[in-house]
C-alpha cells in the first residue's frame, strides 16, 4: 500500500510540473544571443550584461533589452542578479520587464535605492502600480526573483519577501515577453544569473549555455520509485 501511494503521490507532483521549463543565461559565453537590444548600449563584460549608462543616441529613450523567445511569458518565476556599479550614487534604476506585448508596452519591476516598485510600461514611459520602501544595498549584489501568478506579482530581495503586489486591471491572462532595462540611466548597471521559469517556458537555439528542457519526460521515471 505504502508503495502504491507513494507512486501516485509522485505522479501527481510530476503531472503539475509537466509543463514546466525553464533557461538560464550566465553570459559567461561572451554573448547575449537570444536577445534583443531595443534602446541603449548594452555590452557583456566580465561574464555580466552590462547597461553602459547614457548615450547620446539613447537621450530620450530607456535603455531596455528583450529576450526573443519563440513563446510568451505568462505565470511562473524571474530571478535576476543585479549590481551597481562602484562609482553609482544610487540614482541609476535597475528593471526587470515581463509580460512585454510589445518592445514598448509591458509589465515592470523597479529598483530603486529606497525602494521596491511595480510597474507598466507604457508606450516605453514607467507607470507605478504600488512601491514599497526598502533598505537597498547598491554596494554588494543583489538578487531579485519574481513570483509571477494571476494579478499578483511577489518580490523577493536576497531571499527574502518583500512586496506582494496587484493589478486592479489586468485579468492575469496577460502575456508577453522577459527583457531587462534601466530608468535614470547614468553609471553602468550590471545584470548576471537570469533564470527563468513557467508552464510556457522551453529552450531554443541561441539563447545562454543553460537552457533545460520540460521535466514532463521524467513523470513515468519518478512514478516507480518504491520505499524498501
Amino acid at each position: 500500500m505504502r508503495r502504491i501511494l507513494l507512486s501516485y503521490c509522485c505522479l501527481l507532483l510530476l503531472s503539475s510540473l509537466a509543463y514546466a521549463g525553464e533557461i538560464r543565461d550566465d553570459f559567461e559565453d561572451g554573448n547575449a544571443n537570444g536577445w534583443k537590444e531595443i534602446a541603449g548600449d548594452w555590452e557583456i563584460q566580465d561574464g555580466a550584461y552590462v547597461q553602459l549608462g547614457v548615450s547620446m543616441d539613447f537621450a530620450n529613450e530607456t535603455p531596455r533589452t528583450i529576450i526573443q523567445s519563440p513563446w510568451d511569458f505568462n505565470n511562473g518565476t524571474i530571478e535576476v542578479t543585479i549590481e551597481f556599479d562602484r562609482q553609482s550614487g544610487g540614482t541609476e534604476e535597475p528593471c526587470i520587464l515581463y509580460r512585454m506585448i510589445d518592445d514598448d508596452n509591458g509589465y515592470v519591476f523597479r529598483l530603486r535605492s529606497t525602494h521596491l516598485e511595480v510597474g507598466r510600461l507604457v508606450a516605453g514611459v514607467f507607470e507605478s502600480i504600488r512601491g514599497d520602501a526598502y533598505p537597498v544595498d547598491i554596494d554588494e549584489p543583489i538578487n531579485i526573483k519574481l513570483v509571477v501568478e494571476g494579478i499578483i506579482t511577489k518580490v523577493y530581495y536576497n531571499g527574502i519577501l518583500t512586496n506582494r503586489v496587484s493589478d486592479p486591471n489586468d485579468t492575469g491572462d496577460e502575456k508577453g515577453k522577459i527583457g531587462l532595462a534601466v530608468l535614470n540611466a547614468g553609471q553602468p548597471i550590471y545584470f548576471d544569473d537570469v533564470v527563468i521559469s513557467g508552464n510556457s517556458v522551453s529552450s531554443f537555439p541561441a539563447f545562454g549555455e543553460q537552457a533545460v528542457e520540460p521535466v514532463g519526460k521524467l513523470a513515468s521515471a519518478w512514478g516507480a520509485i518504491k520505499i524498501q
